[in-house]
């Protein structure tokens, strides 16, 4: 059954749709698979189709992976492949164990999506929480804002077409404290984003990677910065600091390259990515900001919120503060990044205050 409301709040000013029809779809599809129907390419790429996961999976599976959760899907909640099933839980296949998951917290996962659809509880708490990382300028609402659920995987995304959220995160990331993770996605939606259009097309992907460090380390500091003083931090210890190191590194070398031999010799987007390990930024992102937040430079972080440079910048001049040693950028590194800001974000900033 289809379950789509919209739900109005005077006190916001703004009107919010909650659609839980990928949820409510999947677990028609699984309903059918515990009776060891298979399920069909027209009834996967259905449940593909529908507006939650068309905004939400290309982000989160790349196509092979996408092919793996489905048959885990199939594994799992069909009787005749319980053997492999157990197989893979003892394995801790990670696919396996989240399907698994799914199929035994499924009451609870659909009660909480028929309480988010009636009337979600976090809709003032996750601008508030969105504010305390955002520059007063950004402290506005989001009109016709549209939020989905879906019953796939662990993430959360957020587009201009709505955020969606699956139903394993929203109950997963917020047990620090309710509402962080909306109030992750809706920082993305309220941040200032810097206007790189007009760009060199080989600088682009460098100032795609540049913009995703900042746009998800500050956004971390939400959702991220919580878990991490909770009982539960190994995960985030192990997901996106123990490696952060390393992936500076590899990304100040990068750098080093384009001062030398110019943004012709940078590398593309796909490098980016799978130097981030596919976080889209969360690594080393969220490493940064957390040093820069203890260092006290929270105040200049969030004036700069559209400046990924200055971002980097800001870093540096943590780093050195941290009696820990984080590793620096290079000078030479330093030097390119304030050549790309004059040549970037100082003609946008002009044009902005001419108008």
């Amino acid at each position: 059954m289809l379950v789509l409301v919209l739900c109005c709040f005077h006190h916001l000013g703004t009107a919010q749709t909650v659609n839980i029809e990928a949820a409510t779809r999947y677990w028609e599809l699984t309903d059918a698979l515990r009776q060891d129907k298979p399920l069909t390419d027209a009834a996967w790429q259905e449940l593909l189709a529908l507006p939650a996961n068309k905004l939400y999976v290309p982000g989160v599976f790349p196509q092979e992976a996408l092919q793996r959760y489905r048959k885990a899907i199939e594994v799992v909640y069909m009787p005749r492949h319980d053997s492999l099933r157990q197989a893979k839980l003892r394995a801790k296949s990670w696919y396996y164990v989240l399907v698994n998951d799914y199929k035994q917290r499924e009451p609870m996962f659909r009660q909480y999506a028929q309480e988010m659809a009636q009337k979600p509880s976090y809709l003032e708490v996750m601008y508030t929480y969105a504010y305390e990382y955002l520059p007063e300028r950004a402290h506005t609402k989001v009109p016709d804002l549209h939020l989905y659920y879906t019953a796939l995987g662990n993430d959360a995304t957020s587009r201009e077409e709505g955020i969606v959220f699956s139903l394993n995160s929203a109950i997963e990331w917020n047990k620090p404290k309710a509402g962080i993770l909306e109030a992750h996605e809706m920082h993305h939606q309220l941040r200032p984003r810097p206007n790189f259009s007009g760009a060199l097309e080989p600088d682009k992907p460098l100032l795609w990677a540049l913009d995703a460090v900042q746009n998800e380390g500050v956004a971390d500091l939400i959702d991220k910065k919580p878990l991490l003083q909770s009982p539960d931090s190994a995960d985030i210890q192990n997901w996106l600091l123990a490696s952060a190191p390393t992936v500076i590194h590899r990304l100040d070398s990068v750098l080093q390259v384009g001062a030398k031999m110019g943004s012709g010799a940078l590398p593309m987007r796909k490098f980016y990515q799978r130097l981030y390990n596919g976080t889209a930024g969360h690594l080393p992102g969220f490493y940064m900001a957390h040093i820069i937040n203890n260092q006290g430079y929270t105040p200049q972080m969030l004036a700069t919120i559209d400046n990924p440079m200055a971002f980097f910048a800001l870093y540096q001049k943590a780093a050195r503060k941290d009696k820990k040693r984080p590793p620096l950028f290079a000078k030479t590194s330093m030097a390119y990044l304030k050549k790309l800001e004059r040549s970037y974000v100082a003609p946008t900033r002009k044009a902005h205050v001419a108008h």
